[in-house]
């Protein structure tokens, strides 16, 4: 008894912690969104290109939802979240497409974001930390490039924290509901960045 209410305590202030730092670094105001520069939609083609984008972004919406859903079932199982870490990621590489086709001064940063995919077996947590989460292997790039980022970043973070701790113990299962909770706080400005 002792050791969950320990758990939900801990979770709690994690969930706080996010919630002020989200609010302090990662929003934009109206204002910053609309004086983002952006490719003019200008043809059915983009327009078609964009409303795919939307589906999948409403996609992984649902998909990061269930994942979360997960960690709280009995039966739970290392590859079950690691398939669905694997769904997010390839979700979020073509929503990623049309943000570099839309935001075109992310081009260069969203592309090196994408090199991790390769090493996902190799990295250690650490250095996915330092340098995706932390940005210090990516080119700079403007505040509106960092949230379409991390709906690749946190994904491929709970990949390598399953992989890392496949009998997944409280303390990993509560960092990936942190992860995953982080992400679904991105979404709604990437649509506001990217599809609208």
């Amino acid at each position: 008894m002792r050791s969950n209410l320990s758990y939900i305590f801990s979770f709690m202030f994690i969930c706080l912690l996010i919630n002020q730092n989200l609010y302090a670094s990662g929003s934009m105001s109206d204002n910053e969104i609309n004086n983002v520069s952006r490719t003019n939609v200008s043809n059915k083609n983009d327009r078609e290109r964009l409303s795919k984008a939307a589906a999948l972004l409403s996609n992984y919406e649902i998909e990061a939802k269930k994942l979360l859903a997960m960690l709280d079932a009995s039966g739970l199982n290392s590859e079950i979240i690691q398939n669905k870490a694997k769904e997010l990621l390839n979700l979020s590489e073509i929503v990623i497409q049309s943000a570099q086709f839309r935001l075109p001064q992310c081009n260069d940063y969203l592309k090196k974001t994408l090199l991790l995919k390769r090493n996902l077996e190799n990295i250690s947590h650490d250095i996915l930390e330092k340098d995706y989460h932390h940005d210090g292997a990516l080119p700079k790039a403007p505040g509106e490039c960092y949230h379409t980022k991390d709906l690749f970043v946190h994904p491929a973070t709970v990949y390598v924290l399953v992989r890392d701790d496949p009998s997944l113990i409280d303390k990993t299962k509560l960092s990936i509901n942190t992860e995953i909770t982080e992400v679904l706080a991105h979404i709604e400005l990437v649509r506001q960045l990217v599809i609208y």
